[in-house]
């Protein structure tokens, strides 16, 4: 009997030990090369940068908990690598929208990070990105797209990895570590955020969490969905999420079930075969309307299939048990008639952060602002266009450049600049203009003469692309009450938001 119970424990304590070696594996280098990043749009490269990247294998768990091995990479700018440049810090980035397992960030993809740091305000910091769960080394799996918090462990574990990567090779980290993602990589990056506030307060402090163009409330996203499924559109992030959804919570419903002809026989396909892009999906529905596409019964608020969709989706909202520290800053961008990603969902986040109560009161520190200092809530949601995967980006990307590059001129020994804390404090937008108008720095002129050719404004790092909302509204493209959200998103009152647009107004 006791030889018995020994073998048993024996038996115990081996299968902890194997616990213990998965959770305690090295991080392995898979390849390590030179490459160039540039920054442009449809083959047209307007800057390049040579970047190091390291691509890694480290120990995480799947998106159920279990232990696992996943990849990611670090790429450190080539004269940042050899010393040339200081490092100002970390960017933890979080990839959009992939099918394609071919575009993977180590299969040397970038996935618009390169706009971000290959750009002529080059920003010293360190890019870490994990493949996600289903890419890379877990390309025979399916992945979990805008599931939950399922991508933000593998996140956070790519970082540890990266850092400790980092240490052992003697390469300075920086000051700054930021947390960014556009568009479903927002959703994953507002995911990291969460997790980060509920489990690794202690041990990791984000100087900024920057997102852009994000499904932040799937089910709003689909109420707006419903709402115009006769009107023409982008429908393939929706197309993802419904296989993602129906695979993960376990639905059970046949590609007949959730879409028409003939769109359900290349439902599988696109989703699972790893070599179909969201171009191929683009193309397929090109001018298609949304009800062409879905089937009728998904969209009835009635129907079983509709209900279950939306309980499982309820059941992963970001906004579940999360209390979020309010020593944290974000940066939040979304383009005002976004059809791919409706604004209401990613404008949930504002009202939460803003709505958030701590100690029985609601949080004034999360009040918005476009002007990034004077709030930990910066909001950007000025820009009336419907390009979400052309402005969208830049609108992002450019907004993220100009934080990273701004950051360490901004802060010394982890507190704002004395100087510069007094030219914002308690100043309006148009207050700030006027001080450096005062002191021979015309912004607006600026502006003009650094992009020639297209209609740019911009505030401390804030970017309005292609026509400035005075041009909407002289054509009458703007409704009243949008341009009283337009004033409620961006923070300021309309008197505020007239006196700018006057002011900035490109003709």
């Amino acid at each position: 009997m006791k030889k018995t119970r020994l073998f048993i424990v024996l038996l115990a304590l081996a299968a902890m030990q194997g616990v213990r070696a998965a959770d305690d594996l090295p991080v392995r280098i898979l390849q390590e090369i030179d490459t160039v990043w540039y920054c442009g749009y449809e083959g047209v490269n307007l800057y390049g940068r040579l970047m190091h990247r390291i691509d890694i294998a480290y120990p995480s768990v799947d998106p159920e908990g279990n232990p696992t091995e996943l990849s990611g990479y670090v790429t450190i700018p080539a004269d940042v690598y050899t010393g040339e440049q200081p490092c100002d810090g970390i960017v933890l980035y979080n990839h959009y929208t992939q099918l394609n397992k071919n575009a993977a960030p180590t299969r040397g993809w970038a996935l618009g990070e390169d706009i971000m740091m290959a750009n002529p305000l080059k920003p010293n910091y360190i890019v870490v990105s994990s493949d996600f769960y289903g890419f890379g080394i877990t390309e025979d799996q399916d992945q979990w797209f805008c599931y939950g918090e399922a991508n933000a462990q593998a996140s956070i574990d790519c970082l540890f990895a990266a850092q400790q990567l980092l240490r052992e090779r003697g390469i300075p980290q920086g000051r700054f570590l930021v947390n960014a993602g556009q568009s479903s990589g927002g959703y994953d990056a507002i995911a990291v955020q969460k997790l980060r506030d509920m489990k690794y307060r202690d041990q990791i402090h984000f100087d900024r969490t920057i997102v852009g163009g994000l499904p932040f409330d799937i089910v709003e996203a689909i109420k707006c969905f419903v709402r115009n499924k006769d009107r023409e559109g982008q429908y393939f992030g929706l197309l993802i999420i419904l296989d993602s959804y129906n695979t993960h919570a376990k639905l059970g419903y046949t590609p007949q079930q959730l879409l028409k002809p003939p769109f359900d026989e290349m439902f599988h396909e696109w989703m699972h075969s790893g070599h179909c892009t969201t171009d191929d999906i683009k193309k397929a529905i090109n001018g298609k309307k949304l009800s062409e596409i879905v089937q009728d019964e998904l969209f009835d608020p009635n129907s079983e299939i509709h209900q279950k969709l939306i309980q499982s989706m309820e059941a992963q909202q970001l906004r579940n048990n999360w209390v979020p520290d309010t020593t944290q800053n974000y940066t939040v961008t979304h383009l005002f008639s976004d059809p791919v990603v409706p604004v209401e969902s990613d404008r949930a986040l504002l009202h939460f952060l803003s709505d958030y109560e701590f100690n029985g009161k609601k949080s004034a520190l999360f009040r918005r602002s476009i002007i990034p200092e004077q709030t930990h809530l910066n909001t950007n949601f000025l820009v009336n266009h419907d390009g979400h995967s052309t402005v969208s980006p830049l609108v992002f990307y450019l907004t993220a450049s100009a934080i990273l590059t701004t950051l360490p001129v901004l802060y010394y020994d982890g507190e704002l600049n004395t100087y510069y804390a007094d030219v914002v404090k308690d100043r309006s937008p148009m207050d700030i203009i006027r001080l450096l108008d005062a002191k021979g720095i015309n912004l607006k002129r600026f502006v003009i003469d650094k992009i020639p050719g297209v209609n740019v404004v911009g505030l401390l790092g804030l970017i309005e692309i292609l026509g400035s909302i005075g041009d909407y509204m002289d054509s009458g493209s703007i409704a009243p009450e949008a341009f009283y959200q337009m004033a409620d998103d961006a923070g300021l009152t309309v008197a505020e938001l007239l006196e700018l647009i006057s002011y900035l107004k490109i003709n």
